[in-house]
């Protein structure tokens, strides 16, 4: 595909397709570079490059040191196919307990698990894994880059981490609001506490994970696990992942991840008047209002 102008729609519909992208236009939309180009399949700027996705090394690894784990609430996710094409065999194990059985590949593995919440689900499959990392991911992110999963270890085993996570690039036809609140959660500088996890993508040892278990929590066992750990973004290793505007689904998902905090006693209030003065600012985007209203409900109202 040649993109010719910038046109959110039409980009996401190759994206998830798996089309490559050669994109030569000089209109960026509401995208920055390190956003638009690990997209394209070919970077025509030179000074784009250094955001591209990591392209396959030369001389493929037979062994396969990763298992890939996704839960699956969705049907088969968007980016199995991107998984599978990594420069080096990753295993892939889909958790499977409820929706449409997601479709199953030659060497992807389907498990029906009973759902234990966030945490327990993921931990059950720990002990099942026999490759020495292992990477959670969700079913609506795509990997950027056949070298992407060899890019995330080699940061585990050169920076000397606990846990790496994965840059999130939103997709192109996403809310303006949602990209800002991407660039602020995982930027391209890497500038992070080290506590910061997030298991849209991240890659954790795992007999790490087998000595020091994920927490049987509900929602935010991501953000449990990483505040006892040191954890690092790699900004080198993008993943396509942004929710879509759903008001209902994002006010859940906020309210249930604050409650998770304020039992571990993280102060996260939310008083009345902040979100009155907030509201003007979220009111076009019912993700972001979603968001808002739920860390009001759940974590305290003054």
């Amino acid at each position: 595909m040649i993109a010719v102008r910038w046109d959110p729609a039409a980009l996401s519909r190759a994206l998830r397709s798996g089309e490559p992208i050669d994109y030569r236009a000089s209109d960026l939309g509401s995208c920055t570079v390190p956003e638009l180009a690990p997209l394209c399949h070919a970077v025509q700027e030179p000074s784009w490059q250094r955001w591209s996705a990591p392209a396959a090394r030369p001389g493929r690894v037979h062994d396969a040191r990763v298992t890939v784990v996704i839960p699956c609430a969705r049907g088969t996710p968007v980016g199995l196919d991107a998984w599978r094409a990594q420069d080096e065999p990753v295993r892939v194990v889909l958790l499977w307990n409820a929706g449409p059985r997601p479709a199953a590949p030659p060497g992807v593995n389907v498990e029906r698990v009973p759902w234990l919440g966030h945490g327990a689900t993921r931990q059950a499959i720990v002990e099942q894994v026999r490759t020495p990392f292992l990477l959670f991911s969700v079913d609506d992110a795509r990997p950027l880059g056949a070298g992407f999963v060899r890019t995330m270890v080699d940061a585990l085993e050169g920076r000397g981490l606990d846990a790496t996570w994965a840059r999130q690039v939103p997709w192109p036809d996403c809310t303006a609001r949602t990209r800002e609140r991407l660039r602020s959660w995982c930027p391209p500088t890497g500038d992070v506490p080290s506590t910061r996890l997030d298991h849209v993508c991240a890659l954790h040892r795992t007999a790490t994970l087998r000595a020091d278990p994920l927490d049987a929590v509900p929602i935010a066992e991501d953000w449990a696990w990483g505040r006892r750990h040191r954890c690092g973004l790699v900004v080198d290793a993008p993943v396509l992942h942004s929710h879509a505007a759903a008001l209902r689904a994002s006010f859940r998902r906020t309210r249930a991840i604050h409650a998770e905090m304020a039992r571990a006693g993280e102060d996260a209030r939310c008083s009345t008047a902040q979100v009155v003065r907030a509201l003007p600012g979220v009111l076009g985007d019912r993700d972001a209002l979603g968001e808002l209203l739920g860390q009001w409900r759940r974590a305290g109202r003054g």
